[in-house]
């Protein structure tokens, strides 16, 4: 992505400044943030990286993401019951369906006899057309066209946005499966259990996750501990994948403001799972220090300190050798799609729909993926 497509980006997202913020904080890991006044979700997305093109990408990206949940085109719409298109002979998916989505918060306003709106989606092992309820995939702000009665919970999960359509839709692919796979191995939060089971041995990193141990060893010498673990489901649990899940917690030795922060991360390498859960750790610090995103609620700073306390205390007995990694070669994004879709399979999640969204402009493109029996943790 090019600086001239990037600034081309963030006038057609209406985004008014994309600021630097690393320096506030001494982790001095690159985060940016891109400010959006008109925005309706949110009026802040963040992103991080290993030099600051790649934060301010990420960070406009998101944005296009949350521009593309509100951006209803009325003539995208199809109205119907799903009863009635299994009549027409039509597949669909119901509500119940969308758990990448969020769900059925109200079930009175959902049923086969309710009439909504409807958006078509690609089956993306068939090719062939699938309707979803468009109330799982939009977010629509005050005035925009109707959907019909709101009976899902809309999240931005499952999203993504990149000028290479494999890209998105992989990026959505794995944030997806990340989400479910923690909502299964951490269904209550982080417990004495995980922490003593699933901590990697420092050791291990530099053999198998040379760039995290790079970035852990740099993080080390700026007064932080950094601790990282394996929160891939193992072979026997329902549902796992089998794609590497790591997670971060960055504890500040000097206990200030902010004593300890979380990141996770599924992908197809070990070193990429790990890395990208560092440096979302690290991010997740900075959104807590610029105060910006109205969305994130201030941590429990006494039950942070007292999980500091026992990350200290606990023993590492996992190598980072032990994450599950593909053994197959892959070798562009296309390939990693079919990855990621394979495991899904594997796993029992043989049903996945990819909609194609709106763009804020031409060369880029913004996804959704459905994945029906995938969870939302509710860690992030």
């Amino acid at each position: 992505m090019t600086p001239d497509f990037l600034a081309r980006l963030a006038q057609a997202l209406g985004v008014t400044r994309v600021a630097r913020v690393t320096g506030l904080d001494r982790a001095g890991v690159e985060v940016a943030t891109a400010v959006r006044p008109g925005g309706y979700v949110l009026q802040v997305c963040n992103g991080k990286g290993l030099d600051f093109p790649a934060a301010s990408a990420g960070a406009l990206l998101e944005t296009a993401e949350l521009w593309a949940a509100e951006t209803v085109r009325p003539e995208r719409l199809v109205w119907g019951t799903l009863r009635g298109w299994d009549a027409r002979g039509r597949t669909a998916w119901g509500a119940e369906a969308l758990g990448t989505r969020g769900g059925v918060v109200v079930p009175r306003l959902w049923g086969p006899e309710v009439r909504c709106a409807w958006l078509e989606a690609t089956d993306a092992r068939s090719g062939e057309p699938v309707l979803v309820p468009a109330q799982g995939v939009y977010c629509p702000p005050t005035g925009a066209p109707a959907l019909g009665p709101m009976s899902v919970q809309w999240t931005s999960n499952g999203s993504g946005a990149h000028p290479e359509r494999p890209r998105a839709v992989l990026h959505a692919l794995l944030e997806a499966t990340e989400r479910d796979q923690l909502a299964r191995l951490l269904p209550e939060g982080w417990t004495e259990e995980v922490l003593g089971s699933r901590l990697l041995r420092p050791e291990s990193l530099a053999r198998s996750a040379p760039r995290t141990a790079s970035l852990a060893e740099r993080l080390g010498s700026r007064g932080f501990d950094v601790h990282l673990f394996d929160l891939s489901p193992g072979a026997r649990t329902s549902g796992a994948v089998g794609l590497p899940v790591g997670a971060a917690l960055l504890v500040d030795r000097d206990q200030g403001p902010v004593p300890l922060a979380a990141g996770y991360a599924c992908a197809l390498t070990r070193d990429q799972a790990l890395l990208g859960a560092l440096l979302e750790a690290a991010q997740s610090r900075l959104t807590d220090i610029h105060g910006a995103r109205e969305d994130v609620d201030a941590g429990d700073r006494e039950a942070s300190l007292a999980l500091a306390s026992a990350c200290a205390a606990a023993r590492p007995r996992r190598s980072v050798e032990s994450m599950p990694e593909p053994t197959a070669k892959v070798d562009s994004p296309e390939e990693a799609v079919g990855e990621v879709l394979a495991r899904l399979a594997g796993a029992g999640f043989s049903r996945v729909a990819i909609l194609d969204l709106e763009a804020p402009l031409p060369g880029l493109h913004v996804v959704r993926v459905v994945v029906p029996g995938l969870r939302v943790s509710e860690l992030l």
